[in-house]
């Protein structure tokens, strides 16, 4: 595997639309022809609730936040098969829970 990319069900960004970012994400990774080298996981809370879906990438450890199916067509067709991090959709420290 070349990436491992973690997509959070957690009660909040399930709610926020987790199932829809998951299915644009596998069609994403089909037509770019990755599914053979990029595992796709459902994780649970990732900590950035306020903002989800939340999409964890490694390797890096990149966190992307309000990852919107659009987005996610995006994440991989730029990071996950081109290398280069979405740099304007990174969550922050400061999106962490609690931290306000």
């Amino acid at each position: 595997m070349t990436h491992r990319l973690y997509l959070c069900h957690g009660p909040s960004c399930s709610a926020r639309g987790a199932l829809a970012t998951r299915q644009a994400l596998d069609t994403a990774l089909w037509e770019a022809g990755l599914l053979d080298t990029v595992e796709l996981q459902s994780s649970g809370c990732q900590d950035h609730c306020d903002h989800g879906p939340n999409l964890l990438v490694y390797p890096g450890a990149c966190r992307y936040a309000g990852v919107t199916p659009e987005r996610a067509a995006a994440i991989v067709a730029r990071h996950v098969r081109d290398g280069v991090p979405v740099e304007e959709w990174l969550a922050t420290p400061a999106m962490r829970r609690g931290t306000r």
